[in-house]
């Protein structure tokens, strides 16, 4: 009887998460949180990484990055 108690146990666990995790929508972005959804936007890091915005600071620099922003990102943020 106990055995089968925990049997049942088990398979309701293993149903339950499965379930949960079934529904999840896994997006990489996701996991940063929903402020780092331009990570995912490759024209937009490439253009960040051809002006050099990953390196120090420059007169222009956020002119340029700026620039990125309008040309790649949704709403030009």
């Amino acid at each position: 009887m106990k055995s089968s108690r925990f049997a049942l146990l088990a398979f309701a666990a293993i149903v339950g998460i499965g379930s949960l995790a079934g529904s999840a929508h896994y997006s990489p972005a996701a996991a940063f949180g929903p402020d780092y959804g331009w990570m995912g936007n490759r024209k937009y890091m490439d253009c960040i990484k051809y002006v050099g915005a990953y390196g120090p600071d420059y007169a222009g620099r956020d002119k340029n990055i700026a620039a990125c922003k309008r040309a790649y990102l949704p709403g030009g943020r």
